[in-house]
This record gives structure tokens, sequence and C-alpha cells, in this order.
């Protein structure tokens, strides 16, 4: 964790009570390991995995969606081993090689961040990056608090390295991005968000990639979340982020293909970005302008273009996320609805032969990751409205989801080593409640304009 932000996970202007959350999370972990170990029991006293005769499907009628079924779960294990293939070759680009650093420039837009954006801007100027070559961009985009007092603050502070753009009026995200890139000289363009904050060696780590490959033309790092210890669902996130970035990401790294370099924290060439960015930031999407989703879109036009794209492990960043429930489901939400629109977007250019490297392996994993989406939903929809949706069903389900979240546990430990793997568990539980009435309501509202968290 930055030295700007140890200890402030401790301290917390609340009086203590005595069932505080530090007390009640080793018990709530606990509870979540028995609960799932319960549910595996039961699953396997009953027969509950294996059996061919559920929900009434030894009936003809239902003879074909069985088969359905048995497609899923091929697809599912296939998919699974390759990944796990994949993740064991993933290595880390080694910043040790490198002698001379290039010139480049971190642009940070911020919105209505108050104190963070200071705290954002110093981690950024105190890199172990060389001092020279360094250059920082923040965009105040028509913030109504004092997130512009704290940005001069920083500029103070760090007079030589920080550049100050003020909009009058909210712009949105994109726009800012596009301002701050038009002032940029150097090679090399560094993306950070405003509630983000990078560990000493970050910015070395996340250009080494390209660097040393010039067929890479954009990298993302590790995110982090800095907030992980405030309740049960941060705790969560911390584990699914650790998941969805180094086994993922690093998965799909090996072949040059990550779907999403996150916002929160990635490096591009500025050379492909001259030829994509304008129409980036104009881009529409059935005839509405898009207002989210900037990395994965930023992502798909690296792609288009002929690049590669990378995850590099060392490079880390600490995030802030949603506390509270609605919350996070609302960053879900806007997050599937990208998804949805990039992943239509990427299916059209998948096989563009201006691509190089390996074009199979992406196929594969793309093809996988959207055949399972489409055939949970249609499993899911089908039990639910033809009253095939029984206890039975239910528990079925539950004990599918544990024991996905326990095999992931295995993948969670190698990653972290820690002992709060009880929380993928408690991901995997959340995922099968939530998921796919997530990607429902963002499918049934994929042209919505606004960030649904402010």
């Amino acid at each position: 964790m930055p030295e700007l932000f140890k200890g402030q996970e401790a301290v917390s202007l609340r009086p203590r009570v005595f069932l505080s959350w530090d007390i009640l999370e080793p018990v709530f972990r606990f509870g979540v390991l028995i609960f799932g170990i319960i549910i595996m029991f039961f699953a396997i006293k009953e027969n509950i995995f294996f059996s061919w005769e559920f929900a009434n499907m030894e009936r003809n009628e239902h003879l074909v969606f069985r088969y359905i079924l048995f497609i899923s779960g091929f697809i599912f294990v296939f998919s699974l081993v390759f990944r796990t293939f994949l993740w064991f070759r993933y290595n880390t680009y080694k910043s040790s090689i490198i002698k001379n650093w290039p010139k480049i420039t971190v642009i940070v837009p911020a919105y209505n961040e108050g104190e963070t954006i200071y705290k954002t801007i110093c981690s950024i100027a105190e890199c172990d990056y060389p001092i020279d070559k360094l250059k920082i961009i923040s965009i105040d985009d028509g913030s109504t608090d004092n997130t512009f007092i704290y940005m001069n603050n920083a500029k103070s502070k760090f007079p030589e390295l920080v550049e100050l753009i003020q909009f009058k009026k909210n712009r949105g995200k994109r726009q800012g991005i596009l301002e701050a890139f038009r002032r940029t000289e150097s090679q090399f363009m560094i993306s950070v968000d405003s509630d983000t904050t990078l560990s000493p060696n970050a910015l070395k780590e996340i250009m080494t990639p390209m660097l040393l490959n010039d067929k890479i033309g954009a990298v993302t790092g590790r995110i982090k979340i800095l907030n992980s210890s405030a309740n049960m669902f941060t705790k969560m996130l911390n584990a699914h982020f650790a998941m969805a970035f180094d086994f993922t990401r690093a998965t799909q790294s090996t072949f040059s293909n990550v779907l999403c370099l996150s916002g929160a924290f990635s490096a591009y060439r500025t050379s492909i970005l001259n030829r994509v960015i304008d129409t980036w930031a104009s881009q529409s999407f059935l005839r509405k302008p898009c207002t989210y989703g900037e990395d994965r879109s930023l992502t798909n036009h690296i792609l288009k273009s002929g690049y590669g794209t990378a995850y590099q492990r060392k490079a880390v960043s600490f995030t802030i996320v949603p506390e509270k429930v609605m919350g996070i489901l609302k960053m879900l939400t806007r997050w599937a609805r990208s998804n949805i629109r990039e992943t239509i977007i990427f299916s059209s250019f998948m096989f563009n032969f201006n691509r190089k490297g390996n074009r199979i392996l992406p196929f594969i994993e793309f093809f996988s990751i959207v055949s399972l989406i489409i055939l949970h939903f249609f499993w899911f929809y089908y039990f639910l409205f033809s009253g095939l949706l029984t206890g039975h069903l239910l528990f079925r389900i539950l004990a599918y989801s544990t024991l996905f979240g326990f095999f992931y546990v295995l993948y969670y430990l190698r990653i972290e080593k820690k002992k709060d793997f009880p929380y993928i568990i408690f991901f995997s539980l959340f995922s099968t409640i939530f998921m796919l009435w997530i990607f429902t309501v963002a499918g049934l509202t994929i042209t919505k304009q606004g960030w649904s968290t402010r």
C-alpha cells in the first residue's frame, strides 16, 4: 500500500462499538467457509452433482435441454482447462533490463473527487520514475466541489511536474482525456483514475512491456482495492479483483489480447492513440453517444489497429470501490453495459487480418466467454418460465455455485496466499444471485448515458 495511505484504513471517525467489523470479520469469514462445507456435504450425500435425473429431465420433452446443459458443462470445463494452462505460462516483463526510460505523460481526469485527487497526483509524482521524464496533466471536469483547490495544492507541491486543465461545465471523462492528450508531447501516455493511487514502482513496471515488445500497443496494471477492509462486500470485491486481474487478464496477456485495459491504470503508445482517439471520443452505439466504458472501448480500438495488449502484474495501483450494496450493483451494471456493447463490437473485427499475433487463442477465449453467458441466460430463463424452478433445483444451483467457489479458491490461494479466501466463495454466491439480473438490466438499458454512481 502507498505510504500516503498507510494506516488510513484503521482510522475511523465513528465511535468504536463492542461488535465492530474488525471483530466480526473473522467470524463472518469462518461462517462462509462452514456454510460452503455444509452445502457441499449435503450435495454429495444427495448425489446432486452427478445425477442425470433432475427437475424431471428424464421426460422426453426435456431431452434436448438436457443436452444443452451438457454442452454448457463441456464448454465450461474446456475453458477452465484452457485458461489454466495459459495462466501457468504467464510471466511478467522484467523492468530491471531497461536502463533508459522514455518521457511519459500521466493523465488524471477528475470530477467531484475532493481531497482524493490530491493524494492521487502526489502518489504519481512520488513514483520511482526519472523526474525529468515525467509530466502529469490533471483535468477538472466541471467539478462542483473543492476538487480544483486540491488540484492546485498538488501543483503547488510539484510545480514542475503538474499541469492543470479546468472545464467550466462537466463534459465527461472521454472529453477530459481527449483534451489532455492533445497537450501530450511524449511517446507514451498513462491514464490514472482520480480515486487511484500508485505503488512506487508502478510507472516503470507498466511501461516495461511496451519498451521490450514493440508489438504491444497498450498495457494495464494490477488493480487492488484501497478500502478493502471496510466491510464484507469490499473484501469480496478485493478477492474478485485478484481473480479478474491476476487470472483472467494474465491468461489473456499470454496471447497479447487483454480484452479490457482498466481505466484505473493503463498505458498507451501515443502513436497508436493518434490514429484512434478522435473516433473513440465521438463513439456512439445505437445512435446514442457512449459516455461510459471508455476503457473497454479504447482497448477495442487498440486491438483493431493491429497491436497487442498486455497485463503487467508488478504494476500495482490501489483504487476505491463503493462500500454499499446498491453502489456495487450500479458499478457492476455499468461494467456489464460496456461489456455487452464492446463484445458486440469486438466480434465485428475479431478476424481482422491487420491484427498481429495469434488469432486462434483470442477466438477460443471470446467464444467460451460469450457462449457460456448466452447458455446461462437460456437455461436460467427456461427454468424460470417453464415451472421447473423447484426447491430441489435451487439447491442444485446453490451447490454448483459453492463448488465453483471452492475450485476458484485454489487459484486465489496461489495468487494471494491469504487467509481471506472464503470471500471467493462469497463472491461466487453473490454472482449466482445477482449477475444474471445485472446483465439483464444492462442489456435492457444499454443506451443509458448516465454513470449510475453519482
